[in-house]
């Protein structure tokens, strides 16, 4: 069979991807979207908690990556290598289907500030990290936040310490519930400035879709009215409808192929059961990639060639470095009356007083974060998340009671900070582990930066500080470690990180691979460093970006 030919084959159909589909195949480019995962229908989501949920889904979830589909974790590169499956600690799951991670997201949909894309400027050099101002300013992504916000549907009020945007959000807040009007007025009371959280939910009907049904499953489930803004229900129907986008759902890509000059001209791919099936080729001028921070340098480093011996884009040891997550923090408290009511989504408070105003301990300057209230929880997710008290026994009728009494009587707050990239932080191949078609797999090496602890002490605080405030009686706070080799979380970034300089950076300001003419990355893996908050919307502001200088290069 001849190969398949497209002016853009574009690999992995989440935040970054659906997006780039959109962009270019509404400018009458002809687009082939890859995406390894099913194709599943809002209509279809369930709310069963031990069957759909991605976080407490415990029989069967509708999403992949399946447990055929492992990776390798270690905490230094001395360390032995052990072998992870999807939703096992430490393994850093995104769902893997049509829409990604934003189908089953909690899509709080944030900016991030101007001195995150500043760090190295704005705190100088940090002994063990590595810290490189972003090639590009906000004032000029800017832009590019406000589509993302207006083209996928974002709600929610001004944050009186956000950066500087040119239009307010399109929609208004999603409504209030009981946690809100428990929150606002203690955060008011300590001096804070609390405003509606963004939201990529819909708050009104907004282009076709309807608003949010306030249910109380969103967080780690579908959205089966459509209301969540995923690119599951957004831009990629946008992209279809065009006639210029075809979507191919259960298609792994095994690698990126060039011609015998050594340019880049397509993808080779399977579908349907792993390790099943032909290799497909798919020849295209323009080649993006969009797999996720962990995967997305697993297909760099698997496209091996004469031309390109080390992986494509590798010539300087670059792909899979400085991966990285934000640092994210529950602390909840047990009240003595009904403080929440299991209105959904459930976030709709929060606090951005803190980033860049903040001292630690020792007096330095931190990045600190931002604090929110939680999304409504079922009964599992209560349970699982719950640290039970140590005069409770953690099963039958103590622990019962225990539900009975505080479901209704508990906060949880939500707490994201800044961390701190380490050049020995990364994602390669491992030389031992293949997957059931015979690839090598991720291998994800990672220890956090001992300063990201400050950062976490900081933020866990503030909570305490709140639910006191709120009344609560009892808080309780995660333990926090300086040496934790933790792991890579949902919130992946960083590891083919944008920049100037090809001898410290992957991609160029434009997301195109150093050196290589052809091949694009528009996923979570171009942010030098997370940004002290859910990275969703700076990865599709990035995605549009990108796709602009896509088109220019035709």
């Amino acid at each position: 069979m001849a190969p398949i030919s497209t002016d853009a084959v574009i690999v992995g159909s989440g935040a970054g991807g659906g997006i780039v589909a959109k962009e270019l195949a509404s400018a009458g480019w002809s687009v082939v979207l890859l995406e390894r995962g099913p194709w599943l229908q809002s209509a279809g989501f369930g709310h069963v908690e031990t069957r759909d949920g991605w976080v407490t889904g415990i029989y069967r979830v509708p999403f992949g990556p399946g447990p055929a589909e492992i990776r390798t974790v270690r905490a230094g590169e001395s360390d032995s290598a052990r072998i992870v499956r999807p939703r096992d600690p430490l393994y850093g799951t995104l769902p893997a289907c049509v829409g990604g991670g934003t189908v089953y997201y909690g899509a709080m949909a944030w900016r991030f500030h101007r001195e995150t894309l500043r760090l190295r400027s704005h705190f100088g050099l940090i002994p063990g990290a590595n810290l490189e101002d972003w090639p590009v300013t906000y004032d000029a992504l800017e832009p590019c936040y406000e589509k993302a916000e207006y083209e996928l549907g974002v709600s929610g009020d001004e944050n009186p310490f956000g950066p500087p945007r040119m239009r307010p959000l399109p929609l208004p807040p999603v409504g209030e519930n009981t946690e809100a009007r428990v929150l606002f007025p203690a955060a008011r009371r300590l001096g804070w400035k609390p405003f509606h959280t963004p939201l990529a939910i819909l708050s009104q009907a907004y282009r076709g879709r309807p608003a949010c049904i306030r249910c109380a499953y969103c967080n780690g489930y579908g959205c089966e009215v459509g209301a969540k803004s995923s690119t599951l229900v957004s831009v990629i129907p946008q992209a279809l409808a065009t006639g210029n986008c075809r979507l191919v759902p259960n298609a792994f890509v095994r690698e990126v192929t060039v011609d015998r000059s050594g340019k880049p001209d397509g993808v080779l791919f399977q579908t349907g059961t792993p390790g099943k099936g032909a290799w497909q080729k798919l020849r295209a001028r323009v080649v993006v990639l969009c797999c996720s921070a962990t995967e997305t340098p697993r297909l760099l480093l698997n496209s091996r060639s004469r031309f390109f011996p080390r992986g494509l884009g590798n010539e300087r040891d670059q792909v899979g470095r400085n991966i990285d997550n934000d640092g994210g923090l529950f602390v909840y408290g047990l009240f003595g009356d009904m403080v929440t009511d299991q209105v959904g989504p459930g976030v709709c408070f929060g606090v951005d007083d803190f980033q860049f105003r903040a001292r630690g301990r020792e007096g330095q300057s931190l990045g600190a974060g931002i604090l929110s209230n939680y999304h409504t929880r079922g009964p599992l997710g209560f349970i699982r998340r719950v640290h039970v008290p140590e005069n409770v026994q953690p099963f039958g009728a103590e622990l019962k009671n225990f539900y009975r009494k505080y479901f209704l009587r508990s906060i949880w707050l939500y707490a994201t900070c800044h961390t701190y990239p380490r050049y020995e932080n990364r994602v390669d191949v491992d030389p031992s582990v293949r997957d059931a078609r015979g690839l090598p797999v991720s291998r994800i090496t990672f220890r956090q930066h001992p300063r990201n602890a400050d950062e976490e002490q900081y933020m866990a605080e503030r909570c305490e500080e709140l639910l006191r405030e709120a009344g609560a009686t009892v808080v309780v706070k995660p333990l926090i470690q300086r040496e934790s080799p933790q792991g890579i979380s949902t919130h992946q970034v960083g590891s083919c990180r944008m920049g100037s300089d090809p001898q410290s950076s992957v991609v160029d300001r434009t997301g195109r691979v150093h050196g290589v003419p052809n091949v694009y990355v528009a996923d979570g893996s171009l942010l030098p460093n997370p940004g002290g908050a859910n990275p969703a919307l700076t990865i599709q502001a990035l995605a549009y970006w990108v796709s602009s200088h896509i088109l220019r290069s035709r």
